[in-house]
C-alpha cells in the first residue's frame, strides 16, 4: 500500500508539470557488494532497482543515463530492461559532461539519471537546485526530481522510496 501511495505522489507531483518541461529523475544505484573496486549490486539492490522500474514506469521515460561504475549501469540496466530503453554511460566524475549531455543531447526529454551518493549532490547544484543535499552512504531510496521550465530556476521534488 505504501508503495502505491509513493507512485500515485510520484505521479501526482511530476505529471501536471512535465508536460511543458524536461523532467530529471535523480536516483543512487542500488546497494551494492561491500568489496572490490567496481562493486555489483547485491541482490537486495537488484530488488530495488526492480522497485524504481515499477515507481517510475509511467513518468514518460525517454532516456537513462548511468555512470560507468557497474553498479550505476546494473541499476539502469534493470530499469531499462522493464521499461523498454537503453541505457548511456558516461564517466562516474564528469558531472559537467553529463549535465551538456542533458542540456544538448536530451532537452526536450525525460531522463533518469542513476549516478552515486557523490556526485548526485552536484549535479543537483549544476542544474540550479539551491538545496543542499547530502547522501549518506547508507541512504538508497531518495529521488531527486528536477523540472526544468523557462525560468531560471527549476522546480525541485526530493521523495524517498517507501
Amino acid at each position: 500500500m505504501r508503495f502505491l501511495c509513493a507512485v500515485l505522489i510520484l505521479n501526482l507531483a511530476t505529471g501536471f508539470s512535465a508536460a511543458a518541461q524536461e523532467a530529471v529523475y535523480l536516483i543512487r544505484h542500488g546497494e551494492k557488494e561491500l568489496s572490490g573496486t567496481d562493486p555489483v549490486l547485491t541482490p537486495e539492490g537488484r530488488q530495488r532497482a526492480a522497485d524504481w522500474a515499477e515507481m517510475l514506469r509511467n513518468v514518460g521515460l525517454d532516456a537513462i543515463i548511468t555512470s560507468d561504475a557497474l553498479r550505476t549501469q546494473e541499476t539502469g540496466g534493470i530499469i531499462a530492461n522493464a521499461l523498454g530503453l537503453e541505457i548511456n554511460a558516461l564517466p562516474k566524475g564528469d558531472v559537467a559532461g553529463l549535465v551538456d549531455s542533458l542540456e544538448f543531447d536530451h532537452e526536450e526529454e525525460t531522463v533518469l539519471i542513476v549516478a552515486h551518493a557523490e556526485t548526485i549532490p552536484q549535479i543537483l547544484e549544476y542544474m540550479g537546485v539551491l538545496e543542499d543535499v547530502t547522501i549518506d552512504q547508507s541512504e538508497f531510496g531518495n529521488l531527486y526530481v528536477v523540472l526544468r521550465s523557462s525560468s531560471d530556476s527549476p522546480t525541485y521534488i526530493h521523495l524517498l522510496m517507501p
